[in-house]
């Protein structure tokens, strides 16, 4: 099987889309763009290479859990690894559903094989790169831009959260924030990044 190189990984959260999922942060993004809450993970050789059969299996024996959360990062940039780990993953729990965020565009991506290959396996894509000055605070999605696209019916618009949920994790001196950020999570983090945590 082939490897991935990741930031982390979460065995459940509520905080990216319907239900409790498994969320994977993939590493490395060439989009750079302004006001990036995972400027951390834009370093395409940052994070860790993990055996997608390490995730194949974190994910499966996950108990109580609706789908797939994949960020980053870029995933598409792995867009190979990616597909190889959903196809793994839905042999054994076809039920969870997959939810994808880009920062290009669906229709940028239809013209690449690989990731027209990972688009076929994703139930929601959240597309379109986050803009700083089109922020409105909905829920799903960094700014007013980006959109949910639904690419089978698994899903629907209603379902949706129309607000921000965030989870704040502290570990040595770090901290990772789950979810689009609210206003007051940015606030915290901008205090945060500017104290000692250790």
């Amino acid at each position: 099987m082939k490897m991935l190189r990741i930031a982390w990984y979460l065995n459940g959260t509520h905080c990216l889309g319907v239900g409790n999922r498994f969320a994977v942060w993939v590493q490395g993004c060439r989009k750079r763009c302004e006001g990036c809450i995972a400027e951390p993970l834009q370093n395409l050789e940052g994070g860790q290479e993990v055996a997608v059969s390490f995730l194949v299996s974190e994910i499966v024996n996950a108990e109580n859990i609706e789908g797939l959360s994949i960020s980053g990062g870029e995933p598409f940039l792995q867009a190979s690894a990616l597909t190889e780990l959903i196809e793994e993953v839905q042999k054994i729990r076809p039920e969870l559903g997959v939810i994808l965020y880009t920062g290009m565009l669906y229709e940028e991506w239809l013209k690449h094989d690989e990731a027209r290959n990972l688009l076929q396996k994703i139930d929601l894509l959240i597309d379109g790169a986050y803009i700083s000055s089109l922020d409105d605070g909905k829920g799903m999605r960094g700014s007013s831009n980006q959109r949910l696209l639904f690419l089978t019916d698994r899903y629907h618009e209603w379902e949706m959260p129309n607000f921000r949920s965030n989870e704040v994790q502290f570990s040595n001196g770090y901290f990772r924030v789950i979810g689009i950020p609210s206003k007051a999570v940015k606030l915290m983090i901008d205090t945060l990044k500017r104290e000692d945590l250790t």
